[in-house]
C-alpha cells in the first residue's frame, strides 16, 4: 500500500502535490517524493525518507520552484510491499531512453517482478516498483514512445495489482487502474486542471469535489489542453480489495462508489451478530477500530467509551518498519482508567495481522484495572499473504495462521476471549458482488496460482 497523486494545470503544481500527499499520509510513512516535467519537457524529481514534511522540505525543493514554467507532476508516499525498509525504492522513479523520459509512482505489488527483471534483461534492478518503471519504458519504447499503449498490454505481463501515475517528457499526465481494480484511484478535472489521488477524501480536502474514481482496467491520458479515456483490452474479474475497507482508507473516502466509514459500521454491526459477548463497555482500538466499534455497540447495546487515546504523531503501527514496530505498538496508546477500572471490556479492532499490537493493549487493559478483555475483530482471520499491495509475503508472519485454533489466538494475545466477523459478514457491509478476500481466504483471482506459487514467485 502507497499514496499516489498527480496534478497538471494553471495552479502552482509543486505546492498542490504536497497538499495532495500530506492528505494521502495514512497510506505510507517510509518515504516521500514528487516529479515535475516543465512545458518543455524535462523531468525532476526529488526523494526523501520520512514523512511529507521530512522528505519535501528543504533547499532541494526550493529548487523546484526555480526551474521554469511546470506542466504538472506526481507525488508518492511510500509504505514497502518489496525490497526492503528505506531502500533505493523511494518514488517517483525516473527512467529515460535515448531522449525519452518518464516518471512513475505506483500503489501496489507486482508479485511475479523477477520474472519480468529476467525476461526484460533488466540486470540490478531492485524491487517490484523498479521493474515496473523500467517493463513501462521497454513496453513504450516498442510501442513508439506510446506509454498509453504500453499501459493497455502492461496486465499481460505482470501478476499482482497496481494503480499508477506517470508523467513523461511529451509532457503527459497519466492515470491507469489494474483491470482487477485492487487499489483505488480517483481524479478530478476541476477548474483548470487534472487532479489525481488515491483516495476521493484528499480531493474533497482540496475543494476538487467533482471527482470520479477511475475504473479497473482504464487509462486517463492528459496534455494539458485534452483528456483522453481509454482501457486496456485485457478482461479480468473486477476484484477490489477488501482490506482498503477494513484498513488502509480513510473512512472519508468513497471506494467503487461505497462509503469506507458506512461499510466499517455495517462490519460491526455484523460482528456483534455473529460473535456476541457480555460487557460493560466497548471500546475501540483507535483510529481504525472507531467506526466498527460503533456499530458493534448499536446491535449489542453495549455503550460505546473512549478508553483509548492514540499518539497521533507516532503514526500507523502496521505500516510501520519492521524493526520498530513493537516500539511504536508500546508507545502510540494512552488509557483513560476511568473507562478501563473494573470493567468487562470489549476490545474492537479492525483486524489482527501479526498480533504484535493486540497483545500489547490486552496487557495495558488489565494494569489499568479490566476485571476481563474481550477482543473482537472487524474482518475474518487474516490467514494468508497478499501479493496485491499489502506487506505480507509469507504465511509465518501471521498469526492467526500459526495458531491451531482461536482460544490459541485468544492465549496468544492473553485475551479472555478472541471472536472474528465472517467472510460472509464482510461482503453484507461492503455490498459489492466481487472483491478480493484472498488474505482472509486464500482464493486469490490469479487464475491457476494457488498461494504455495505466489509465494515461491515472489520471495527471493
Amino acid at each position: 500500500m502507497c499514496g499516489i497523486a498527480g496534478y497538471a494545470g494553471s495552479e502552482n503544481a509543486i505546492t498542490t502535490l504536497v497538499l495532495l500527499l500530506l492528505e494521502l499520509q495514512h497510506r505510507g510513512q517510509e518515504s516521500a517524493g514528487i516529479a515535475i516535467a516543465t512545458a518543455d519537457g524535462r523531468i525532476h524529481s526529488i526523494v526523501g525518507k520520512g514523512l511529507v514534511i521530512e522528505a519535501l522540505n528543504g533547499s532541494e525543493l526550493s529548487k523546484l520552484f526555480e526551474v521554469g514554467k511546470v506542466f504538472g507532476g506526481i507525488g508518492h508516499v511510500r509504505y514497502a510491499t518489496s525490497g526492503g525498509y528505506m531502500d533505493s525504492q523511494a518514488q517517483p522513479l525516473v527512467v529515460s531512453s535515448n531522449g525519452y523520459t518518464i516518471a512513475v509512482a505506483f500503489n501496489g505489488t507486482i508479485a511475479n517482478y523477477l520474472q519480468l527483471a529476467k525476461e526484460f534483461n533488466l540486470r540490478g534492478v531492485g524491487g517490484d516498483a523498479t521493474v515496473l518503471t523500467h517493463t513501462l519504458l521497454r513496453l513504450a519504447k516498442e510501442l513508439g514512445n506510446d506509454i498509453v499503449e504500453a499501459l493497455k498490454v502492461l496486465p499481460s505481463y505482470v501478476i499482482g495489482g497496481y494503480s499508477i501515475v506517470i508523467l513523461t517528457s511529451e509532457p503527459r499526465l497519466i492515470a491507469a487502474r489494474d483491470p482487477y481494480g485492487f487499489r483505488p484511484l480517483a481524479i478530478a478535472k476541476h477548474g483548470n486542471g487534472l487532479y489525481i489521488a488515491s483516495e476521493t477524501a484528499a480531493l474533497d480536502v482540496l475543494g476538487a469535489t467533482d471527482w470520479r474514481e477511475v475504473l479497473p482496467g482504464e487509462i486517463v491520458s492528459y496534455d494539458g489542453h485534452s483528456l483522453e479515456i481509454t482501457r486496456t483490452s485485457i478482461s479480468t474479474p473486477i476484484s477490489p480489495c477488501i482490506f482498503e475497507y477494513v484498513y488502509f482508507s480513510r473512512p472519508d473516502s468513497i471506494f467503487n462508489g461505497v462509503s469506507v466509514y458506512v461499510t466499517r459500521v455495517r462490519m460491526g454491526e455484523e460482528l456483534a451478530r455473529v460473535t456476541p459477548v457480555s460487557g460493560d463497555v466497548v471500546i475501540p482500538v483507535p483510529d481504525s477500530g472507531r467506526a466498527a466499534a460503533i456499530g458493534f455497540s448499536r446491535v449489542s447495546g453495549i455503550p460505546l467509551e473512549e478508553g483509548i487515546v492514540v499518539n497521533k504523531y507516532v503514526g500507523r503501527g502496521f505500516i510501520a518498519p519492521p524493526t520498530i514496530r513493537d516500539t511504536i505498538s508500546k508507545l502510540k496508546y494512552g488509557f483513560v482508567r476511568g473507562s478501563i477500572n473494573m470493567k468487562k471490556v470489549v476490545l474492537v479492532d479492525d483486524s489482527i495481522v501479526r498480533g504484535t499490537t493486540m497483545k500489547s493493549l490486552v496487557n495495558k487493559l488489565r494494569a489499568f484495572g479490566a476485571r476481563e478483555v474481550h477482543v473482537r475483530v472487524a474482518s475474518s482471520p487474516f490467514k494468508y499473504p497478499c501479493f496485491m499491495g499489502i506487506d505480507i509475503a509469507s504465511r509465518a508472519e501471521l498469526l492467526a495462521w500459526r495458531a491451531a485454533s482461536i482460544i490459541d489466538i485468544a492465549k496468544s494475545i492473553e485475551a479472555d476471549s478472541v471472536g472474528y466477523n465472517t467472510i460472509e459478514g464482510l461482503l453484507k457491509a461492503v455490498g459489492l458482488p466481487l472483491v478480493c478476500h484472498a488474505c482472509f481466504s486464500g482464493l486469490y483471482p490469479f487464475k491457476g496460482l494457488t498461494v504455495d506459487e505466489l509465494e515461491k514467485m515472489f520471495i527471493r
